[in-house]
C-alpha cells in the first residue's frame, strides 16, 4: 500500500530559518517539494565531490581486507585526499607498467645488448640492421652467403641481424626493424622499480580499507548533508523582500503528530492540506514481510503514482510462482534456499531483502521441480521412483504426459493473473475516477469470468449444452451493454459506443496475445531441465573407465554444467516473469505509474 501524505507550507522569519531547517532535518520526515532553478555551480561542484568520494569508498570496499575494530583518527577528507591521489598515482604507474610491458615484448626476442659497444661499432663504420622473418622462410645459406648473425627464435619468428661494414650489403627479403633503443635490461629494471612501487600503493590501499573505510563514510554522508541543506535553501522560496522564508513539502500523515507538536512549541506559521489529484505527491510504500521483498523489483520499473493502488502485495505471489515455473528444479531451488539462509547472517541489512527473496524464489524453485519431476536435470518420472513412476503410468494411460499438463498450468496461470489484473483495474477505476468511469472494466470481467464458468459448468457437470444457450445469451447482452453503451456514465451513449467498439478490438488482439505470452514459463522450464540432463550424459559420457579419476572428471563437469545452467536459467527465470509483470499484468491492472520516491530531508551522521 501506498502511505498518505500531507503536505505542509511554512513561513519562517528569515534570521531562524536556518535553525529551523536544522530542525527539520533532525525530524527526518518532510520530503522538500523542489522548485524549477538552474543548480548553482557550487552545489554542482559538490555533487562532483559525492561521487569522487563514492567511487573511493567503491574501490576500498572491493579489498578482501580483515576490517580493523579501531576507529580512525584521521578526519575522513584527509584520508579521501590520500586515497584520491594514491590511485591517480596508480593509474599514471599503472598505465606507464603496460607501455613498458608492451615495450619489453617487442625487445624480448633481441636479448640484452650494450648501447655502448654498438655506438663504438658505428664510430668504425661498422653498422648493425636487425631483421625479422617467419622461420618456414628463412633459409639457411644465409648464414654463409651473408655477413648475418641469428639472434633468437621466438613466437614462430627468427631475428637476426645483419653487420654492414662501410659498404652496401644486397637487400635481404626479410623485414628490417627499427633497432631497440635500449637493452633488455634497463626495461626490466624499470618494470621492477614499477611493480614495486604499485606493491607498496596497494598495501596503502590495503592499510585504509582496513581502518578508515567508516571515516571515508562518515565523510560522504558529511557531505550529502551538506549539500541537501543546499538544496533545501535553494527550493526555500523568498517572500516580503526576503524577510520570511516559504518552504513546502510533504509528510506522511502517521508522522504529523510529532511534527504538528514541535510546529505549536515554536509558533512557526504553517498550512496543512490534502494531497489533490493534481499534486505530484511522493510515494513511500508500506507492505507486510513477504511483499516488501518485492519492492525492489517494482521499483525497477516504476512506483505508482499517488491515489493508485500499489501492485506489490498483488504481482509478489504471481512472481514467485513464475520464477519457480521457469526454473523448475528441485535441486537447484534447495541450493538456493540454503544459500540465502546461509548468507543472509552475513550481509548488510539492505542485502538481507535480497537475501529473503532469493529465499522464496528457491522455495518456488524446489515446489515446481518436485511437481515437474526435476532434480539436478535428473528426469523423475523416467526413473522407477513408486509415486513418480505410478504418475507417468497415470498419464500414459490417458494420453498426456507431465509437459502437456504444465503447458496448460502456464495458460491457466496466465488466464488468472490476466483476469486477476482486470479486476484491480476495476477496482483502481472506482477508487480514483468513481464507479461509473470503471462500468466498462466491469462489463469485460463478466464477459470473461462467465464464459469461463460457463464453459466449465458445461464441460464437467450433467448440464447439457442447449441449456446454456440462454445463459450466452443473456451473459453477452448485460456485457455487451456495460462494455459499448455504458462504460463511463460521465460520457454521451454514442461517444461510449465508438470508444466501446475501440476498447473492444484492442480487447480482442490484445488478451490473446498476452496469454500466448504465458506460453514462456512452460517453455522455460523446459529448457532447463533439458539442459540439466545434457551436462548429465555428458557427465557420464566423458568420464571414462579409470576408477579414481572417472568420478573426479564426472564431479567436475557436473558441477561446472549445472552452475552453468542455474545461471542461465535464473537470469531468464528472473527476466521473463517480470516481462511477464510489467507488461502483461501491469496492462490488464491499468497501472499508470511515474510516482517519485519519498525522499525525506534528513540527518544521515
Amino acid at each position: 500500500m501506498i502511505e498518505p501524505m500531507v503536505k505542509y507550507s511554512f513561513l519562517i522569519y528569515h534570521n531562524d530559518y536556518r535553525k529551523f531547517l536544522l530542525d527539520m532535518r533532525r525530524h527526518g520526515v518532510l520530503h522538500i517539494i523542489e522548485k524549477e532553478k538552474d543548480v548553482p555551480s557550487e552545489i554542482r561542484d559538490k555533487f562532483e565531490h559525492i561521487k569522487d568520494v563514492k567511487a573511493v569508498i567503491k574501490y576500498l570496499s572491493k579489498r578482501e581486507v580483515e576490517k580493523s575494530k579501531q576507529d580512525c583518527r584521521v578526519p575522513g577528507s584527509e584520508v579521501f585526499d590520500t586515497v584520491k591521489n594514491a590511485m591517480q598515482n596508480l593509474e599514471q604507474k599503472q598505465q606507464k607498467l603496460n607501455a613498458l610491458k608492451k615495450e619489453h615484448g617487442l625487445i624480448k626476442p633481441w636479448g640484452d645488448f650494450s648501447r655502448q659497444t654498438i655506438e663504438k661499432l658505428k664510430e668504425n663504420r661498422i653498422k648493425l640492421r636487425f631483421y625479422t622473418i617467419a622461420t618456414r622462410k628463412f633459409e639457411e645459406k644465409w648464414l654463409y652467403e651473408y655477413p648475418i648473425e641469428v639472434v633468437s627464435t621466438h613466437a614462430g619468428q627468427i631475428y637476426f641481424v645483419l653487420v654492414e661494414k662501410g659498404y652496401l650489403t644486397e637487400e635481404i627479403p626479410a623485414e628490417e626493424m627499427r633497432p631497440p633503443e635500449r637493452p633488455l635490461s634497463e626495461i626490466e629494471a624499470e618494470i621492477d622499480e614499477l611493480q614495486s612501487e604499485i606493491q607498496e600503493l596497494n598495501a596503502l590501499f590495503d592499510k585504509h580499507a582496513a581502518e578508515s573505510l567508516p571515516a571515508i563514510e562518515r565523510y560522504y554522508l558529511q557531505m550529502v548533508e551538506s549539500v541537501e541543506f543546499d538544496q533545501a535553501i535553494m527550493h526555500t522560496r523568498p517572500e516580503a523582500e526576503e524577510k520570511v522564508m516559504l518552504l513546502e513539502g510533504w509528510a506522511p500523515v502517521k508522522t504529523q503528530h510529532e511534527l504538528d507538536t514541535y510546529l505549536d512549541q515554536k509558533s512557526i506559521v504553517h498550512i496543512k492540506e490534502k494531497a489533490t489529484k493534481e499534486d505530484k505527491v511522493p510515494i513511500a510504500l508500506k507492505n507486510k514481510k513477504f511483499s516488501k521483498k518485492f519492492e525492489m523489483l517494482g521499483e525497477l520499473y516504476s512506483l505508482p503514482k499517488y491515489g493508485e493502488m500499489d501492485l506489490t502485495p498483488f504481482f509478489a505471489p504471481f512472481y514467485t510462482l513464475f520464477f519457480g515455473f521457469c526454473l523448475g528444479d528441485a535441486g537447484y531451488g534447495i541450493l538456493m534456499a540454503i544459500a540465502a539462509m546461509v548468507v543472509k547472517k552475513k550481509v548488510t541489512k539492505e542485502l538481507k531483502q535480497v537475501m529473503g527473496l532469493v529465499f522464496y524464489l528457491g522455495v518456488s524453485t524446489f515446489f515446481f521441480g518436485i511437481i515437474s519431476g526435476t532434480f539436478f536435470g535428473i528426469p523423475l518420472y523416467e526413473t522407477s521412483l513408486p509415486v513418480y513412476s505410478s504418475l507417468a503410468a497415470t498419464f500414459e494411460a490417458q494420453g498426456t504426459n507431465i509437459n502437456n499438463l504444465l503447458f496448460y498450468l502456464s495458460l491457466v496461470l496466465g488466464g488468472i493473473q490476466i483476469l486477476f489484473g482486470m479486476c484491480i483495474k476495476a477496482i483502481n477505476e472506482t477508487r480514483q475516477f468513481g464507479w461509473k468511469q470503471a462500468i466498462g472494466t466491469m462489463g469485460w470481467i463478466v464477459l470473461l469470468m462467465g464464459s469461463v464458468i460457463t464453459f466449465l459448468v458445461g464441460e464437467f457437470t450433467p448440464v447439457e449444452g442447449a441449456a446454456l444457450t440462454p445463459v450466452w445469451y443473456l451473459l453477452l447482452g448485460v456485457s455487451g451493454t456495460m462494455i459499448l453503451l455504458l462504460n463511463n456514465l460521465t460520457r454521451n451513449i454514442l461517444m461510449n459506443f465508438g470508444i466501446g467498439l475501440w476498447d473492444t478490438y484492442n480487447m480482442i488482439t490484445g488478451i490473446l496475445g498476452d496469454l500466448l505470452s504465458y506460453i514462456r514459463l512452460f517453455a522455460l522450464g523446459i529448457s532447463s531441465a533439458i539442459l540439466g540432463f545434457v551436462f548429465n550424459s555428458l557427465a557420464v559420457s566423458m568420464s571414462g573407465n579409470i576408477p579414481v579419476v572417472s568420478v573426479i572428471i564426472m564431479v567436475v563437469i557436473l558441477v561446472i554444467g549445472h552452475g552453468i545452467n542455474l545461471f542461465m536459467s535464473g537470469l531468464g527465470s528472473f527476466v521473463h516473469p517480470l516481462r511477464l509483470t510489467f507488461v502483461e499484468f501491469y496492462k490488464n491492472a491499468g497501472f499508470t505509474g511515474g510516482g517519485k520516491k519519498y525522499n525525506p530531508f534528513k540527518k544521515l551522521t
